[in-house]
């Protein structure tokens, strides 16, 4: 395997070039400079410079080349530990780990991932899970639903119908929104912590259609059909809409209704 410097210098922009983080006092600053570590090395992981069982190098050597502080390396070995990128023992150092073991639905891991491309496969596996969790949450919340629960949906589909075609970043947000809604509206408070893989595949499916307006005009309907099975307190119909629509999005990126 080549060197930390040779790794980092071929995708560093320009200001990182050398090993040196330059100008750190502006936007990196803000995020800390231990993140600056944690997204350098986090991209080097996922992209496959550094190999499940491959050593990552010391604390100096790495602080060094990014041009930070051993606590900062320090701190961003705890941040990539926790979201499951390395191990840290205290004899041989950070081993990069098998990516069965990284938080998959951890928001920067989802981040990080895409960066090597859409991953189809990752996305079928999210709506495997939505399947099981959201068309129940969805009868659940049929009975459930406060007034507030209500409004917000309905404030997301008005988002989502303004959005189109032109603003999708904002269409895609208030689809989540309208989701998260959903589950909240359950009462469940596990269901409820699903949030995570709504937003890992809202986020996903941003970056693998290619026609994604003409995908959100015809699943609008559907959308407000699981809110008027909602609002009109007939979890059966909430149940089979959410699945239906679920259904919908899986062909929309080409995916079979099953997964």
């Amino acid at each position: 395997m080549s060197g930390w410097r040779d790794c980092q210098r071929h995708d560093l922009p320009a200001d990182r070039q050398g090993g040196r983080v330059r100008g750190v006092g502006a936007k990196s600053a803000r995020r800390g400079l231990h993140q600056v570590v944690v997204e350098a090395v986090a991209l080097d992981i996922v992209k496959g410079r550094f190999q499940p069982g491959d050593s990552l190098p010391i604390e100096a050597d790495l602080g060094q080349e990014l041009g930070v502080g051993r606590s900062s390396v320090r701190e961003a070995m705890r941040v990539l530990s926790d979201k499951g990128l390395i191990e840290v023992r205290t004899r041989t150092g950070a081993r990069v780990t098998d990516p069965s073991t990284w938080r998959r639905l951890d928001p920067d891991v989802v981040r990080w991932s895409l960066a090597n491309g859409p991953d189809t496969a990752f996305l079928a596996y999210l709506l495997e899970a939505r399947r099981i969790v959201e068309p129940k949450a969805a009868a659940l919340a049929s009975v459930r639903a406060s007034a507030a629960d209500l409004a917000e949906m309905e404030r997301a589909l008005a988002i989502m119908s303004a959005s189109l075609p032109d603003d999708m970043e904002a269409c895609v947000n208030a689809d989540a929104a309208f989701h998260y809604a959903v589950l909240m509206a359950s009462g469940n408070p596990v269901l409820q912590e699903f949030e995570s893989i709504i937003d890992a595949a809202m986020r996903v499916a941003f970056t693998i259609s290619a026609s994604l307006a003409r995908s959100y005009a015809l699943t609008i309907s559907c959308h407000h059909d699981v809110f008027d099975a909602i609002r009109l307190r007939e979890p059966e119909r909430a149940e089979a809409a959410m699945s239906a629509l679920l259904d919908l999005a899986a062909t929309d990126l080409g995916l079979t209704p099953e997964g």
